[in-house]
């Protein structure tokens, strides 16, 4: 189930809860929290609401299970729900279960709720917040275009030296266009050593929105000269009993050409409905690329959409598609 868990093979997990179910053991509570993980992190949380009700013991990870699956959803006001039936349960939170707090006011836009539980963390219940913990404030400030309030944060936290926080200020950055404070978390994450080809390409997609060539060019000669190590990503998608990998402009799959034609057919209808593609994303294999107009047209088939496509022609109609990611969206 952990394994399933990990790579969003809720088809084998479910395969895994009948079993378990043939066998007896759904009543045990490790098996129950297991198949509550499963179900969350694979994004079915309707399934892991099912096993959490119909489980008669719960402890602390069950509780946590369900407040960080709803939460890591954007599904916030549940997670705020869960931890008041947890609290009345008689069940102390751990440090898990603030992340999972965090993570939903964050998703869900919930500033003064996010800062509520940050604050009475360790106030009411004396747990102390951790790097991770930071990480969700700064999040929490970012999403809702607060930076100066995120960059505060990690200059005034035991934790302004770890890379995470910047790089989820540098993100943010780019969702608001913020090309100063942007600006300042890469100077920080290269002063730590960062090593990650994404922080270069975040900064420079923000510098290709607001058409500043000199500064995409710096980042590209940044990224060769600091011999920065890229990790490609992957996207895969589980159909019936495998599991299909993706990578951008992928022509390895025996049935490309189907693919690339729903591609094709997919995009002609959402421009029907007034879809319009914005260009503005830069991926790593285009930033490293020798191709000096390679950002003038930003027009790889990403994997994500690769695995959307193959999706949708490999299943029947109305089939929820599920697609896992092995780098941060």
């Amino acid at each position: 189930l952990s394994s399933c868990a990990h790579l969003g093979a809720l088809n084998t997990g479910v395969t895994v809860h009948r079993i378990a179910r043939e066998k007896g053991l759904v009543g045990n509570v490790y098996v129950g929290n297991a198949l509550i993980d499963m179900y969350a992190k694979c994004g079915n949380l309707d399934s892991a609401l099912s096993v959490f009700e119909r489980m008669q013991n719960r402890d602390v990870f069950t509780w946590n299970s369900m407040i960080v699956g709803y939460g890591v959803h954007g599904r916030g006001d549940e997670s705020i729900s869960f931890f008041g039936q947890m609290l009345m349960a008689g069940v102390q939170p751990n440090s898990i279960t603030f992340l999972g707090l965090l993570c939903g006011c964050s998703h869900q836009g919930l500033v003064e709720k996010g800062v509520e539980y940050f604050n009475v963390m360790s106030s009411k219940f004396n747990i102390k917040p951790g790097i991770k913990h930071y990480g969700c404030l700064v999040d929490l400030f970012g999403r809702a275009g607060m930076l100066e309030k995120a960059l505060q944060v990690i200059r005034t936290s035991r934790a302004q030296d770890d890379p995470v926080l910047w790089r989820t200020l540098l993100g943010s950055c780019k969702i608001h266009k913020n090309v100063e404070i942007g600006e300042i978390a890469m100077r920080n994450l290269i002063q730590l050593g960062s090593s990650n080809a994404g922080d270069y390409v975040l900064l420079a997609t923000i510098y290709f929105r607001e058409k500043d060539a000199d500064g995409v060019a710096r980042m590209r000669k940044l990224i060769k000269t600091q011999g920065v190590k890229t990790t490609p990503g992957w996207s895969w998608i589980e159909v019936g009993d495998q599991l299909h990998k993706f990578v951008v402009d992928d022509k390895s799959h025996p049935d490309a050409n189907e693919i690339y034609q729903k591609v094709r057919v997919v995009v002609h209808q959402a421009a029907l409905h007034g879809y319009v593609q914005e260009g503005s994303l830069i991926t790593v294999s285009e930033f490293t690329s020798t191709d000096t107009d390679c950002f003038e047209t930003s027009s790889s088939c990403h994997s994500e959409k690769l695995a959307i496509a193959f999706g949708l022609a490999r299943t029947p109609e109305g089939t929820c598609l599920r697609i896992v990611k092995n780098l941060r969206v």
